[in-house]
C-alpha cells in the first residue's frame, strides 16, 4: 500500500506529532498537537520563526501550556518554530485532523465505560449522527486495523 493509497499518512497532524514525538515523547506530542487544533482549528496560524516572546508564540504556547504543562509545550513550540517558523499554516479542526483517533476514542468509550453516543456528541461538539458514524468507523478500525501503526496513536 502506497503513500497515496492512504491519505492519512500525508496530514500536518501527522507531520507535527512525528516531529515533536521525539522531543517529549509521543503521547504527550499527540495530546498537544491536538490542543493547538482544538484551539485554532479552522484558520490560518502565524507560527513565529525566533521571536519566541511575541503576541503568535505566547498564544501558541499557552494553548499547549494548557494540555501538556509548561516544559513540554516549550519543547513542542521550539520544534514547530524550527519546522514551521516564519510560514502562515492552516490549521484544519481537530474532528477532521484526527478523525480516525476520535472515532477509536468514542468507541472505546461508549464500550468500555458504557457512555452514551449524545454525551460524546456534546463533549466533542460534534451530532449525533457524525458520533455514530465515528463510532462504526472505530468499530471497523478496532477489528480491520487502517491506520498505520504508531504506538502512541493506540488507546486499547
Amino acid at each position: 500500500m502506497g503513500k497515496k493509497d492512504n491519505p492519512d499518512d500525508n496530514t500536518l497532524a501527522v507531520d507535527m506529532v512525528l516531529l515533536c514525538a521525539d522531543a517529549v515523547g509521543g503521547e504527550t506530542a499527540q495530546r498537544g498537537v491536538r490542543a493547538l487544533f482544538r484551539h485554532f482549528g479552522g484558520q490560518y496560524l502565524y507560527i513565529p520563526l525566533v521571536k519566541e516572546n511575541g503576541a503568535s508564540a505566547k498564544g501558541i504556547l499557552g494553548a499547549l501550556a494548557d494540555a501538556v504543562g509548561d516544559s513540554p509545550a516549550q519543547k513542542i513550540l521550539e520544534k514547530l518554530m524550527f519546522r514551521f517558523g516564519g510560514l502562515q499554516v492552516y490549521i484544519p479542526l481537530e474532528r477532521c485532523a484526527f478523525r480516525k483517533t476520535i472515532a477509536l476514542e468514542i468507541y472505546e468509550r461508549n464500550y468500555s465505560k458504557n457512555e452514551s453516543i449524545n454525551n460524546l456528541a456534546r463533549e466533542y461538539n460534534i451530532s449525533f449522527n457524525l458520533a455514530y458514524t465515528l463510532w462504526r468507523e472505530g468499530r471497523s478500525e478496532k477489528f480491520e486495523r487502517t491506520l498505520p501503526y504508531l504506538p502512541f496513536l493506540e488507546f486499547l
